[in-house]
C-alpha cells in the first residue's frame, strides 16, 4: 500500500493516471476518488460523485485543472450515489447540449440513473428492513411519516441526475472500448464491477476494495470491508457473493498484471493486491472465530438477533453498521447450509436465529478455498471470439 503520488511515480503513470479527490455527499465516507485516465488521446472518468451543485462544481474544477476538454467515457463502478450519481452530467462534458460520452455500468442498477426518484424510494426503504432484520429496530413501530422523513434516509436525497437509458452501455453485454475489461465483484452491492486497464496494468475496484490511514503515519494505514447493501441480494446473497467475489479476486490477481489498485476511498494505491485478499480472508475467519468460539460459548441454545454479536466482533476500521451487515450474511448462510435456524417476525421483521448444530471450524476456510470458476470477465465485443481461456 502506498501513497498515490508515490505509487504513480514509481509506476511512470503520473502523465496517464490522476486521482480527483471530491466530495462524496455522503456523511461516511467524506471523500471519494475519481480517476482521470488519458492514453493516445481518449480521456476516461471513472467513477462520478453525487449530483449535488457543489459536488458537480469540484468534479468540473478537477476536469479544467486536468485540461480535459471531452470527455471519451464515464466508468461507474456500481450505482451508489457517490459513484454514479452525477454520471449523466460529467459525460456530457466537451458535447453539444443533449449529447454526452457514453456511460459504463453493471446492468443489474442502471434504475438509479433512469428513474432515481423510484430507485430511491425503494433503496431507503431497505434501510429500516435491514436494520430490522438485525434487530436493531422494530418495523411496524415506523409510521410512513417517520420513514420518508427519517434523517437517515434523507441524507441520501437527490443524488442522482436523471439520465436517459440511451447513454448508458452495459459492461456485462459486452459493450466496453477496447483495452478496458469488467471484472463482476458483486456484495458489496448487486452491480459492483471492477475495471481493468489493460494496457496500463490498473485496476479500479469501486467499494470493494477499500483504504484507510494516514499518509504521514504508515501504522494507521488499514483495509475495510465495505458493508453489504441489500437490494437486490437478501439475506444471505451478499455474504455468499462476496465471499466468491474474494475467489474471483486472488485468482485474477494471481493470473494478470496488476499494478496498482486505485481504490475509491482513502488515499493509498494497493501495489501488492495479494495483500488485500489475505486481509479480506482473514477478515472473515475472524468473524467466524468470534462468532463460533466467543459468541457461541456464551449462547445458551437460546434465540438471538444477529445485532446481539455486536460487543464480539469489532467493526475493523469500518464504518460501525458494517460489520453487522457481514455477520447477519453469515449467520443467514449458516441457516441455509442447516447448521442454524431463523424466523423472521411478520410485524417487526426481526430475524432471530437459533443453533442446530455446531457448525465445523473450518467452515468459512474451506469455503474460501474452493475454486472459483471462470473469471465473470467482459471485454469488448469484437474480442470474445479470440478471448482463449475466458469464458463471458
Amino acid at each position: 500500500m502506498e501513497p498515490f503520488e508515490v505509487a504513480l511515480e514509481r509506476l511512470g503513470l503520473v502523465e496517464n493516471i490522476a486521482i480527483c479527490p471530491v466530495h462524496s455527499g455522503y456523511p461516511s465516507p467524506k471523500l471519494i476518488n475519481l480517476v482521470v485516465r488519458k492514453l493516445r488521446g481518449r480521456t476516461y472518468l471513472f467513477e462520478a460523485s453525487a449530483a449535488r451543485e457543489d459536488v458537480i462544481a469540484e468534479m468540473r474544477a478537477h476536469l479544467d485543472e486536468q485540461n480535459v476538454e471531452r470527455l471519451d467515457g464515464v466508468f461507474v463502478t456500481h450505482c451508489h450515489g457517490d459513484h454514479g450519481g452525477s454520471a449523466g452530467i460529467v459525460a456530457q462534458r466537451g458535447y453539444p447540449e443533449g449529447e454526452r460520452a457514453p456511460i459504463y455500468l453493471h446492468s443489474a442498477s442502471y434504475r438509479f440513473l433512469t428513474h432515481p426518484d423510484a430507485a430511491f424510494v425503494n433503496e431507503t426503504y431497505e434501510l429500516f428492513l435491514t436494520r430490522a432484520h438485525w434487530g436493531l429496530l422494530s418495523f411496524d413501530e415506523l409510521s410512513p411519516e417517520q420513514m420518508m422523513d427519517n434523517e437517515m434516509r434523507m441524507q441520501f436525497a437527490h443524488y442522482f441526475a436523471r439520465t436517459p437509458k440511451t447513454a448508458l452501455r452495459f459492461v456485462d453485454q459486452a459493450q466496453l472500448p477496447d483495452g478496458i475489461w469488467a471484472l463482476f465483484t458483486p456484495g458489496h452491492s448487486s452491480d459492483c464491477v471492477l475495471y481493468y486497464d489493460e494496457e496500463l496494468g490498473i485496476a479500479i475496484p469501486g467499494d470493494t476494495i477499500i483504504c484507510t490511514g494516514l499518509v504521514e503515519k504508515p501504522e494507521t494505514r488499514a483495509y475495510v470491508i465495505p458493508i453489504f447493501t441489500v437490494a437486490g441480494q437478501s439475506y444471505s446473497m451478499a455474504y455468499e457473493r462476496y465471499i466468491q467475489t474474494i475467489r474471483v479476486l486472488r485468482r485474477f490477481f494471481e493470473t494478470h498484471r496488476v499494478r496498482a489498485v486505485l481504490p475509491p476511498h482513502g488515499k493509498f494505491a494497493v501495489t501488492e493486491p495479494l495483500e488485500w485478499v489475505r486481509f479480506a480472508e482473514g477478515y472473515f475467519k475472524g468473524i467466524y472465530r468470534a462468532l463460533r468460539e466467543d459468541f457461541l460459548s456464551e449462547q445458551k441454545q437460546e434465540p438471538f438477533h444477529a445485532c446481539d454479536l455486536n460487543r464480539f466482533i469489532p467493526s475493523a476500521g469500518a464504518h460501525p453498521i458494517s460489520t453487522p451487515s457481514h455477520t447477519f450474511g453469515m449467520l443467514c448462510a449458516l441457516v441455509d447450509e442447516g447448521y442454524f435456524s431463523m424466523e423472521e417476525h411478520p410485524q417487526t421483521r426481526q430475524i432471530s436465529f437459533t443453533v442446530d448444530s455446531m457448525p465445523p471450524e473450518d467452515w468459512v476456510a474451506r469455503s474460501l478455498a474452493k475454486d472459483p470458476g471462470p473469471l465473470p470477465l467482459y471485454m469488448h465485443s469484437q474480442r470474445l471470439s479470440s478471448a482463449a481461456g475466458l469464458v463471458l
